[in-house]
């Protein structure tokens, strides 16, 4: 089996949530939600191929079936993080709700702060 498309997709998935992230009030920056040593290969890896591979900021994956997102963002200071946390949960749920082609499809998403202000 090729897992290449679906990986494919997963990243433009990827891609988009972060831009909608973005653009939620309230987010002061959007981290990679990948594990520790996997972000930093990443890095290492885009530094020495001078920005050629771009890490996926938000987090797209599948797990028994069900389509699990992960972000972690940095949240503006004199708003509330609760807030903000809650807008980028529905910004991401209404985006992935838009293109699902299975609207009763499991759906996990989890929104951390690393930073306010």
């Amino acid at each position: 089996m090729n897992d290449r498309p679906q990986q494919d997709d997963r990243t433009a998935v990827s891609l988009a949530l972060t831009e909608t992230v973005r653009k939620v009030h309230g987010v002061s920056e959007v981290y990679s939600s990948a594990p520790v040593v996997v972000a930093t290969v990443s890095k290492v890896t885009q530094l020495v191929t001078r920005g050629a591979v771009s890490p996926d900021v938000v987090a797209v994956s599948e797990v028994d079936g069900e389509l699990v997102v992960a972000v972690t963002i940095g949240v503006s200071e004199g708003v509330s993080a609760t807030q903000v946390c809650r807008d980028v949960y529905d910004a991401i749920a209404e985006q992935l709700g838009a293109a699902l082609s299975d609207p009763l499809r499991p759906l996990s998403i989890a929104v951390k702060v690393a930073r306010i202000g």
